[in-house]
């Protein structure tokens, strides 16, 4: 075993990592010796001559025990050709091998934790204080998860191939956001960097949910383990934007896009966050039978409409608008300057405020400059709490958000969910909320009419508050909903037939 590891240490570690693979499998290993190299030699061929002849998922695990990672599809592959031609003593040299080059990409040294029942993976939102759409669901839904049933949470190692234990500080960031999370790194869009050693996480017969879209540098692990370890990997679907919309956001998110696509394909379930990304999911789903595959079972999951508890913000004699929404093209803001400079000039009094983060400098950004310049009083506002958003959208007349392509439309939800009326696009997803009551809708392509329908909410009471009415008589739909429903759809654990011989 001296090939695997470059000290003591490592091949203990190794050895224990066998040992856990052994135990889950119900392999019949000798007593360890106490020196790591006698005991690791033991241990590996007892599971050598085990998946020599046992079916698909106990070979993924002892690759993922052997080389300290999830072994990718292409590793996978190549282990199970030469088990089907080697004999089990060539078989295991092959594996030595393969497992140290794999080894030493990775974490060596690391830990390894074998779990069962339902893993979800939190990465970005576990890692980071940024708290825009994606880690909002996230954040909603995990602590009810934790709280009603067993999860074990997860983030994955830098180089993506191995799901990692969570740190304190990270786990805060999940379930108790609001709390003490703002504090964890000084500021609300900063990281905190990954242990250093590790405890890897491998699951066995689980269900994994991706509750964020993956790294591109987790995908092939995450196919490897869809394929062919006997877990069963369900996702949200939030939206299908770089492949339907790349020319609206940044150019290298679409290649990154279709890394995430070969997650899809292998997954067992995608949760639709509305009914038009639900169509969009469906529609990559069927296109799946040109490579004979059958895809996942897309469903519709649609997000909650729900604001906090809290009574009417006092509004200002000056009417303020406000507009949510990370600053890129797709959101479309430069479309609402425009509509508001035209209705400035044309003497109307009233205020706006963008709120959001993340993005990139874009043409917007010099309209808004020059209109500062010129005094007209429109804000940009950054890495705002929970309570200045609600605070904002329920003290605006009224919302705009004409983003140009959406998988829901967070900002026009909660905007209805406090009562206040919004002015959103007119089709996908922002006009399925819409629908509810409570909102008007427009082309987000004509500037004009955009500043019609602003002039109209901004000029008439009696259509503000006939808007207003029809918000808050929306049914509910809570984030306790959701959850219960998200759950209920991704969580089931994977049906296994015995594994004793090769399928």
């Amino acid at each position: 075993m001296s090939g695997t590891a470059v000290d003591e240490h490592g091949v203990g570690v190794l050895g224990r990592r066998l040992r856990a693979a052994a135990d889950v499998l119900g392999l019949d290993v000798p007593a360890a010796e106490g020196v790591p190299e006698i005991d690791a030699s033991i241990v590996f061929g007892v599971v050598v001559e085990h998946v020599h002849r046992s079916a698909t998922p106990d070979l993924w695990l002892v690759l993922a025990a052997l080389t300290g990672s999830l072994p990718g599809h292409d590793l996978v592959v190549a282990a199970l050709r030469q088990r089907d031609l080697q004999s089990a003593g060539n078989f295991a040299a092959w594996l030595l091998e393969a497992g140290h080059r794999e080894a030493l990409a990775g974490h060596p040294d690391a830990e390894m934790e074998i779990v069962t029942g339902v893993v979800v993976d939190v990465d970005f939102s576990a890692s980071h204080d940024l708290h825009t759409g994606i880690q909002r669901v996230v954040r909603e839904t995990v602590p009810r998860w934790d709280a009603a049933h067993d999860v074990v949470l997860t983030a994955w190692t830098p180089g993506g191939g191995a799901m990692r234990a969570l740190q304190g500080h990270e786990a805060d960031r999940v379930l108790r956001w609001g709390q003490v999370a703002p504090a964890v790194s000084g500021g609300r869009n900063t990281s905190t960097p990954p242990p250093s050693t590790p405890t890897l996480v491998v699951p066995w017969r689980s269900s994994v949910v991706l509750l964020e879209n993956p790294r591109p540098e987790c995908c092939a692990a995450i196919v490897g383990m869809s394929r062919f370890s006997g877990n069963a990997v369900s996702l949200i679907g939030y939206d299908c934007i770089p492949a339907l919309s790349p020319e609206l956001i940044h150019p290298g998110l679409p290649d990154r896009f279709m890394r995430y696509l070969e997650v899809v394909k292998h997954a067992r379930t995608v949760a639709g966050i509305s009914a038009a990304a639900t169509q969009e999911f469906r529609g990559f789903r069927d296109m799946l039978g040109a490579q004979g595959l059958t895809g996942p079972d897309v469903v519709e999951c649609v997000l909650p409409v729900a604001a906090p508890p809290g009574g009417d913000a006092a509004r200002s004699e000056i009417p303020m608008v406000v507009c949510v929404g990370s600053f890129e093209p797709r959101k479309n803001q430069l479309a609402v300057l425009h509509a508001a400079e035209h209705l400035w000039r044309s003497g109307l009094v009233f205020e706006l405020q963008f709120i959001g983060g993340g993005g990139w400098p874009t043409e917007f950004d010099l309209m808004m400059r020059r209109l500062l310049a010129e005094g007209r009083p429109v804000r940009r506002r950054t890495a705002v709490s929970e309570e200045e958003l609600w605070s904002a959208l329920r003290g605006a007349r009224f919302s705009v958000f004409v983003s140009l392509h959406e998988g829901f439309g967070l900002p026009v939800a909660e905007s209805l969910a406090c009562g206040t009326p919004c002015l959103t696009s007119d089709f996908g997803s922002t006009r399925e909320i819409a629908d509810g009551g409570g909102a008007l809708v427009v082309d987000p392509r004509d500037d004009l009419a955009i500043a019609e329908q602003m002039r109209r909410l901004l000029t008439d009471d009696d259509l503000v508050e006939q808007l207003t009415l029809a918000a808050r008589r929306r049914p509910p739909r809570g984030w306790d909903d959701y959850a219960e429903q998200l759950w209920s759809l991704t969580s089931p654990l994977p049906i296994h037939e015995s594994t004793g011989a090769r399928p």
